[in-house]
């Protein structure tokens, strides 16, 4: 799924669907942001925050008046389908950086080969790594057959006390020494998912 299209003409954008989501999710606390916090806030320039508020205004997304940026009902519904569930994980059994963010895509399972496919698209998107772990029934697995119930409980009870899971359903573990790195590795692999 892709949030934003490429450009047909010119230069490429210098952002991501990641940056896409995170500024809606900065604005459902219903409550005006100026595009310069929002910038600072996501990591990106003021340029790209401007074609990504526009971009979200064309959709029908944000309401941009010159007291700021506020979601709409119609953004906050977006929001609300997308099949996402983002949180911060301590979890140092099971990652390399210093933070790790989890990131859970509901009914995805089928799309999961080898969980290197989800791996790479966190580092391409700056993570240091990303581990893969996929609700089988009752079980988390590890691709292709790690038993994480077994090898690192720990882990699958702080997974399972985090997030409402389901069969078929993946979360993506992204990893890194700055939170924001972690937490762009693991969303950048979870777009490639849905």
């Amino acid at each position: 799924m892709r949030l934003i299209d490429r450009p047909k003409y010119g230069p490429l954008h210098r952002f991501t669907d990641y940056h896409v989501y995170k500024t809606l999710s900065l604005l459902t606390d219903g409550r005006r942001k100026g595009r310069k916090a929002m910038a600072d806030r996501i990591g990106v320039g003021e340029g790209s925050m401007r074609t990504i508020i526009e971009y979200l205004r064309e959709e029908g997304l944000v309401d941009v008046k010159q007291t700021g940026i506020k979601i709409t009902k119609a953004g906050n519904d977006f929001v609300s389908r997308l099949p996402l569930q983002v949180y911060t994980l301590d979890a140092p059994d099971i990652s390399l950086g210093e933070y790790s963010v989890a990131v859970q895509v509901k009914g995805v399972a089928s799309k999961v080969k080898s969980g290197m496919e989800q791996r790479d698209q966190a580092i391409k998107a700056g993570a240091d790594g990303a581990t893969t772990v996929v609700v089988n029934g009752d079980r988390l697995t590890v691709p292709v057959d790690f038993d994480l119930d077994k090898g690192r409980p720990e882990t699958a009870w702080a997974l399972r006390r985090l997030f409402d899971l389901s069969d078929g359903d993946v979360i993506i573990i992204g990893t890194s020494v700055s939170l924001q790195r972690a937490e762009e590795g693991a969303m950048a692999a979870a777009f490639e998912l849905l």
